[in-house]
């Protein structure tokens, strides 16, 4: 067998592989495993094969036995390694030598890996597609590389011809509105940077840092960044410098211990030095600090009630859609207290519509004050009615929580004017579930709503408790039994 080729899968070209051994049996097994993975595979079954095979066309990758008959698979390596136009083909040997000695020659030969036989074939095949999978990501870097170095080579072209001319590159850079200077570096005697020093920079640059452009001749680093974190810019320069990287910093400056200002600070190398750019930022981050203050006030806006600073109609079906769906995934019940202020219509009459908004924000700050946990929300559900949904809380703990709010509205005492011993007082219904997700939260709204009516009909001033499909019953203390709800409707006087 001296050669045999197999091409599988469509569009690029795949990767070549060249199979060395004089063992038909590994060549039968690797050339089948590659091809069905959609390498191209050469297999050559002696290194003088191999050879041949390698003038003609350039494999992608080898996998080498070592012993062969006349040149074995080191010598090969070995030419491959020397030769210029096949050096950077990765080599991986295949053995059945197994001793340390053999892999670090290996390895010191040049070779990317080493696979001891008897050979698994998922084990080569991980091995084969990890060294094609480096060797890509090495050529992205050194694309990347050629891209970055050119770049700069570009930069230091441009920088080199203005320099050309001193007066043309200070016309120049003066009519600039961001801040341009150039820095020397400063070394020790060991050859370390230890700091930098101006050379030369225009007049936006020297305003920029109270200074003139005189002053800043010659001075170190510090003095010419004043009021600026000196020594973490000493640190980053000098990256720029020694790693060739370029630098986007924003920094906050307060020169002549005037208003703070922000800068955007840019800088590249540039020989045994850098340029740098201090462009003033102070405009834009009152921007983005003016956006941010609107998207926040935007959000409570569409989120709270204006009137009651609580959570409004909007916000509370949300949370309740998405609470709904958590705890149905966790099955943890949910439990919902709706709340109405009994005769607010009458009370609005008499007192006039600001009492009437002064009587909902202290409503609405008793019911926060017992609504405390994270999780709980306490929202405006429309005119004089409120919702309290409580997660995780099922219908007992509900209950106190709504006889806990049905105390605090007692102790508002809110008297109603020209009414004798009468008190602004709610109704509560309160529901409780375990969501799922054959079921809404439409049947949740729905018994608390009918419990709060039950409330209602019962004289308000109470919490009525959904206690079964059709059925309510008052709190523990109200002294009301369950009743049937018969959807007659209350008629109240407001």
């Amino acid at each position: 067998m001296s050669y045999d080729s197999a091409l599988v899968g469509q569009g690029e070209r795949p990767k070549e592989i060249l199979v060395v051994d004089d063992t038909p049996n590994n060549l039968r097994l690797l050339l089948q495993a590659l091809s069905s993975e959609g390498y191209l595979v050469c297999c050559a079954k002696s290194a003088a094969l191999a050879l041949s095979r390698v003038e003609r066309a350039l494999p992608d990758m080898v996998l080498l036995d070592i012993r062969m008959p006349q040149m074995n698979g080191y010598e090969l390596c070995q030419w491959l390694k020397a030769n210029a136009r096949t050096r950077e083909i990765p080599v991986i040997f295949l053995s059945i030598l197994d001793d340390v000695e053999d892999k670090v020659r290996a390895f010191g030969l040049g070779a990317v890996d080493y696979i001891a036989k008897p050979f698994q074939i998922e084990e080569v095949l991980a091995r084969v597609e990890y060294h094609f999978q480096t060797q890509q990501f090495q050529s992205q870097l050194q694309d990347e590389n050629r891209r970055l170095h050119q770049e700069n080579a570009e930069q230091q072209r441009s920088l080199a011809q203005m320099g050309q001319s001193y007066s043309l590159l200070s016309q120049v850079l003066n009519s600039l509105a961001d801040g341009i200077a150039a820095f020397k570096a400063v070394r020790n005697q060991q050859g370390e940077i230890e700091d930098f020093q101006w050379l030369l920079g225009n007049a936006a640059w020297a305003s920029q840092v109270g200074r003139s452009p005189a002053e800043l001749v010659g001075a170190p680093l510090a003095e010419a960044l004043i009021d600026c974190p000196g020594d973490d810019l000493l640190n980053l320069f000098i990256q720029v410098v020694e790693r060739h990287e370029s630098l986007q910093y924003e920094l906050l400056c307060e020169p002549n211990g005037e208003i703070p200002l922000w800068f955007e600070l840019m800088a590249s190398r540039l020989g045994d030095g850098l340029v740098a750019r201090l462009k003033d930022i102070t405009q834009y981050k009152q921007v983005v600090t003016q956006m941010q203050t609107a998207i926040a006030e935007l959000q409570i806006l569409t989120t709270q009630d204006g009137l009651t600073q609580i959570a409004n109609r909007r916000a509370f079906d949300q949370y309740l859609q998405a609470e709904w769906l958590r705890l149905a995934r966790m099955q943890e019940p949910i439990s919902l207290i709706m709340g109405d202020i009994d005769r607010f219509k009458r009370f609005n009459d008499l007192c006039g519509h600001t009492t009437g908004d002064e009587c909902l924000r202290r409503v609405a700050e008793a019911i926060a004050s017992v609504v405390k946990r994270p999780a709980d929300m306490v929202a405006r559900y429309g005119g004089e009615e409120f919702a309290i949904l409580l997660p995780h809380t099922d219908m007992q703990g509900a209950a106190q929580v709504a006889e806990q709010v049905l105390s605090a509205i007692t102790c508002l005492r809110l008297e109603v004017p020209r009414v004798d011993c009468e008190r602004v007082s709610l109704s509560l219904g309160v529901a409780s579930q375990v969501p799922n997700l054959t079921r809404t939260v439409e049947t949740l709204l729905t018994e608390a709503d009918m419990a709060l009516y039950s409330a209602k009909r019962q004289g308000g001033n109470r919490v009525c408790l959904a206690v079964s499909e059709g059925g309510f019953g008052e709190a523990p203390g109200g002294g009301a039994g369950a009743e049937a709800f018969d959807m007659t409707v209350y008629d109240e006087e407001d």
